[in-house]
């Protein structure tokens, strides 16, 4: 007997976890535990990460937020808090007790990023330093700026020095990837070439940012899964966009059989 009703159409083969590419980081604006379980019973196997935006962790109660990351956990799924939630902390000189508290709720990775004018890029990297060396933590480290901001330093400069202050992955900032400016677009080319794409995590962008639809979300998953293969790592997934976007990974889901590269998947 077949395992699986539709055995043997399976589309295109994908590595299984623990995956060192391919990976997808889905965005948790807050969910309740009951979406939290649907999307784990739907999609476990689908997602690598889990980030809790923003400063969500604070407005969750040590219960509800230690279940939310022990079962993630459970299914290889990695939950980390979203860059703004530091951010916060450091201007409003709080940030001392923003690592431990990490650690205490149970994180083991943590984004860094310095999307606030208030702070700096060589801020950005003391922080990735210390989460790393003294709190041993994991770090996602983000380039790029929210709209409207000016970067300090280019991409590829930025890029390399989270890497050498200690960052496992580059997220590259959603804003940054639906510039129609032609320097931002070569510059992320740059950034590829420099560090790899094993190394970057190309975040979709949202309603929070101007002008975003869903069709242009969808439109840019399929632009980076065409243009660097299926073994992309994407972030920023709504939960409701999850499995159409592993359909689309595996040639099963909208224009199916079009991914046309499959840079760096062996």
């Amino acid at each position: 007997m077949n395992s699986h009703f539709f055995e043997g159409i399976d589309g295109i083969e994908r590595q299984g976890k623990p995956r060192d590419c391919g990976l997808t980081m889905v965005i948790d604006w807050g969910i309740g535990m009951h979406e939290q379980e649907d999307l784990i019973e739907t999609g476990a196997e689908h997602f690598d990460f889990a980030k809790i935006a923003v400063g969500i962790s604070r407005l969750l109660s040590d219960d509800v937020l230690a279940g939310k990351l022990k079962r993630y956990r459970q299914h290889q799924i990695e939950p980390f808090a979203g860059g703004m939630f530091l951010e916060y902390a450091e201007v409003s000189g709080k940030a001392d007790l923003y690592f431990p508290a990490i650690v205490e709720a149970g994180y083991r990775w943590v984004e860094v990023s310095d999307n606030l004018g208030a702070v700096s890029v060589e801020w950005k990297r003391k922080m990735i330093r210390q989460a790393v060396d003294e709190h041993s933590l994991q770090v996602m480290g983000e380039v790029g700026k929210k709209e409207g901001l000016a970067s300090e330093i280019p991409f590829p400069d930025d890029a390399q020095g989270c890497l050498d202050a200690g960052a496992a992955l580059v997220l590259l900032e959603a804003a940054e990837l639906i510039s129609e400016d032609i320097d931002t677009a070569k510059a992320v080319e740059e950034v590829v070439e420099l560090i790899g794409l094993e190394k970057i995590m190309f975040e979709l962008p949202g309603p929070w940012i101007a002008g975003v639809t869903a069709h242009g979300i969808h439109h840019l998953r399929r632009q980076l899964i065409d243009r660097y293969g299926r073994e992309v790592n994407l972030g920023n997934v709504a939960p409701a966009d999850l499995v159409s976007l592993e359909a689309y990974r595996r040639g099963l889901g909208v224009n199916a059989g079009e991914v046309k590269h499959d840079v760096g998947n062996g």
